[in-house]
């Protein structure tokens, strides 16, 4: 039988990353973080990318990789943010993964992102907003989707990676 991915979705700073490293060796799978494998492969962090060719480049490709990753099994996954914004990809995720959604606070988000000298050429911005009005914005976008296309919601809020690890662990198990 065909052992589901699971991919991590949710927006800049909810833990995609760390928690997908941890959950992966928790539950003896290989994982991929889907914005660095991108980065990796171009030779460039994001933002460098986003600079030379723009964002509809990098969701191209994004929306490439999902469409290689759906074929293999055992996967935990972090998505990149953005990722439920195409419909297509949004199709492969409820189809071909157990799709989990790291919740977090604006205000959190905003501390996280603070906190995190590589934001900004992991996290380019994706407009001319300020911060805090770029991230109200794109959240208030994109959690429909988060919540449309996700299987299982985290609320990420003060707990640490471990913690939320476990907590899937926990869920994944009691299922």
């Amino acid at each position: 039988m065909r052992q589901r991915n699971i991919a991590l979705i949710g927006f800049r700073a909810t833990g995609k990353s760390t928690v997908g490293e941890i959950l992966a060796l928790k539950l003896g799978r290989s994982f991929i973080d889907m914005d660095r494998r991108l980065a990796h492969d171009a030779g460039r962090d994001i933002a460098a990318w986003v600079k030379l060719n723009g964002w509809d480049s990098f969701r191209r490709a994004e929306s490439g990789l999902l469409e290689i990753l759906r074929q293999r099994q055992g996967l935990v996954v972090a998505t990149g943010g953005g990722i439920v914004l195409d419909r297509l990809n949004f199709q492969t995720l409820r189809e071909d993964f157990l799709t989990i959604w790291l919740k977090a606070t604006r205000q959190t988000i905003i501390a996280r992102l603070n906190a995190d000298p590589d934001s900004p050429l992991t996290r380019p911005a994706l407009s001319c907003l300020s911060p805090a009005e770029e991230i109200e914005k794109t959240l208030s976008e994109r959690n429909p989707l988060y919540s449309e296309v996700a299987n299982l919601v985290i609320d990420t809020e003060e707990k640490p990676p471990a913690h939320i690890a476990e907590e899937i662990y926990r869920l994944l198990n009691d299922s």
